[in-house]
């Protein structure tokens, strides 16, 4: 993992953004850029770090996107009870 290295991954971060972007401008849909680089990069990952790492890092990963959405959901409910009293 990169971890140890932020402003690599920053910069990695913006060039995989700006080609992604330039794609859609392009005429790619952008379910189908993201879709394929999301793919690309996740064969690549498989191939550095093997089957189980990765496996490991993705349950992590649906963990925290099902927390963002849990507390999402939290926070629209508190709103919506806010604003109706």
């Amino acid at each position: 993992m990169i971890e140890d290295l932020p402003e690599i991954r920053e910069q990695l971060q913006k060039h995989w953004q700006t080609n992604g972007l330039d794609l859609v401008k392009r005429g790619f849909r952008p379910e189908a850029v993201f879709e394929t680089m999301m793919t690309v990069g996740l064969a690549g990952f498989i191939e550095v770090h093997g089957k189980d790492a990765v496996a490991e890092r993705l349950v992590m990963m649906a963990q925290r996107l099902s927390e963002q959405v849990r507390e999402e959901s939290q926070a629209i409910s508190e709103a919506s009870r806010a604003t109706k009293n």
